[in-house]
């Protein structure tokens, strides 16, 4: 997968088609209108699950809707879909409910008794509470990226389960991941073709004394695209992965409602540098997975150069390099602090961790009134100046 999907200078410089917006499959998933739908503007009790994937901004570009999220999808592309099995919620039928991001509300597509998705996930009885159902749509992404785009799913759903963990840890909801026997069952369970696939599964809530019964048959089929093509080989790759099922208890501290409706990737940066605060905090962040580099590019109270454990290893100036890096982005060239996140071996889980840790520091830039900016495109030999292990991701941040 990884040789199917590096960027060379030469690679890149050869390439001489451009995308036709027009074509974009759709961002968004839609049930029928005769749906029963929750407004989670009208709901307080649920608004939180409306928080983990929420609209924040619309804009028209080149005459078509671009939608800002409160999490990254590499330009408008949005490959991450969430459904919700409520029980025992007081005032809400007990159901399988789809979140519908675009008008922020829930719609019901399976009502629910004794039977449920909890014997699909290794559960016994009926779980009291939600469980979360993260889901990939990969056409959505490889239209735009090709097999690169299989990066950018996972980087996404790295994103979207750090929205989960902020969230949590705002409302103070304790959760776990639960893990399927067989995914592709319950992909069918959920009414999921060859075009979607459950990426992660989380719980919130108590199990109860109460045996539940597996579905007598799956939820209504719905398309997650206007359109599709067959046999593309990323969705093949995706349906081979494993589910995401790891767990973060340390991370989400940073998140508020303010920072999680105004969060936005920069594309320029004031020379302004960072405190001294600000800077150690950011130098000392580290992963239990992840190989975490920063690279001080603008600094006072530090010196420039590459660090590793808040250290300083290598004083100098790496613009140019890091610039160059990152496919030659001139506006990264005014970041105090460029963090390279690579992994031990190049893998979905691993790019999920990387997207997971870069959320925190997008959560950690809001609540400081930074900018912050996710980079998944690079030339992945270049980074071999800094570590020999693959790169995964690049966050840029900076003054705004």
């Amino acid at each position: 997968m990884r040789e199917a999907t590096v960027l060379t200078p030469k690679g890149v410089a050869s390439r001489t088609t451009f995308l036709d917006w027009e074509t974009q499959p759709s961002p968004f998933k839609h049930y029928p209108s005769f749906c029963h739908r929750i407004a989670l503007e009208n709901h307080p009790t649920l608004g939180w699950i409306g928080e983990i994937r929420t609209l924040t901004h619309t804009q028209k570009i080149f005459n078509k809707p671009y939608y800002r999220l409160n999490v990254p999808s590499a330009g408008n592309l949005h490959p991450i879909e969430l459904y919700v099995q409520l029980r025992n919620v007081s005032g809400v039928l007990s159901g399988i409910y789809h979140l519908d991001t675009h008008a922020n509300s829930l719609v019901l597509i399976e009502e629910i008794a004794s039977e449920g998705l909890e014997p699909y996930v290794g559960l016994e009885n009926r779980l009291y509470g939600a469980l979360l159902f993260f889901t990939l749509v990969p056409f959505r992404s490889g239209w735009k990226y090709g097999m690169r785009g299989g990066r950018y799913l996972y980087l996404d759903l790295g994103h979207a389960v750090g929205g989960l963990m902020g969230v949590a840890h705002h409302y103070g909801k304790d959760f776990y991941p639960v893990t399927p026997q067989e995914p592709s069952v319950l992909n069918g369970r959920l009414g999921m073709g060859e075009e979607e696939y459950v990426a992660a599964v989380y719980a919130i809530g108590t199990l109860s004394d109460k045996t539940v019964q597996p579905l007598a048959s799956p939820v209504m089929r719905v398309s997650p695209c206007d359109y599709t093509l067959e046999n593309e080989p990323l969705h093949a790759w995706v349906a081979s992965q494993k589910l995401y099922t790891s767990l973060h208890p340390h991370y989400g501290k940073w998140w508020t409602k303010q920072s999680n409706s105004t969060r936005r990737s920069s594309r320029e940066f004031s020379p302004k540098a960072f405190g001294e605060t600000i800077l150690t905090t950011l130098l000392q962040m580290h992963s239990d997975t992840l190989e975490i580099i920063p690279i001080v590019l603008v600094a006072q109270t530090h010196p420039c150069g590459v660090y590793r454990a808040g250290v300083c290893c290598e004083e100098g100036n790496f613009t140019a390099e890091i610039v160059h890096l990152l496919l030659d982005q001139r506006f990264i060239a005014r970041a105090n602090v460029v963090i390279l996140l690579f992994a031990q071996n190049f893998t979905a889980h691993a790019h999920s961790d990387a997207g997971v840790f870069a959320h925190e520091l997008y959560s950690f830039g809001e609540h400081h009134g930074i900018g912050c900016s996710g980079i998944g495109a690079f030339y992945d030999e270049l980074a071999v100046q800094w570590s020999p292990r693959p790169l995964l991701y690049a966050v840029a941040l900076g003054e705004k």
